[in-house]
């Protein structure tokens, strides 16, 4: 069975290594790559059949908070798993993406190996191991 992944990252290289990561797990994927809070939103609202989101918090136009806010609070979208990927290291961020409904959080980290076990290690909790 296909996967299908959102990833939402302004930054390229960021999305490159967060595609590669999927691209590395058992499961086959369709991966779906936005650029900013509003494109993802949009994209949540016309394909509702996304397997996981992976979500940056910094984001031009709208940000990840933003973006956890509208998927927690819409039916059709609140059962989407969404792991939060951020370079932030703020306890209060950590804690604030829980409370929006977020699954996961991952820091981004500066050594690739490091952040492909991280976010491979919360893509399992999915069922993209």
């Amino acid at each position: 069975m296909v996967k299908k992944a959102l990833i939402v990252d302004d930054f390229p290289f960021d999305a490159e290594l967060t595609r590669r990561v999927l691209q590395s797990c058992t499961a086959e994927h369709e991966i779906v790559v936005v650029s900013d809070g509003e494109e993802a939103l949009r994209e949540l609202n016309k394909e509702q059949d996304f397997d996981v989101v992976l979500l940056d918090l910094k984001l031009p136009k709208v940000d990840g908070f933003e973006v956890l806010k509208e998927i927690s609070s819409k039916p059709f979208l609140s059962d989407i798993p969404v792991i939060v990927l951020s370079s932030s290291r703020n306890e209060a961020d950590r804690m604030r993406t829980r409370v929006l409904g977020a699954g996961d959080f991952v820091e981004k980290a500066i050594d690739y190996a490091v952040f492909k076990a991280e976010l491979t290690r919360a893509l399992a909790q999915f069922g993209f191991a």
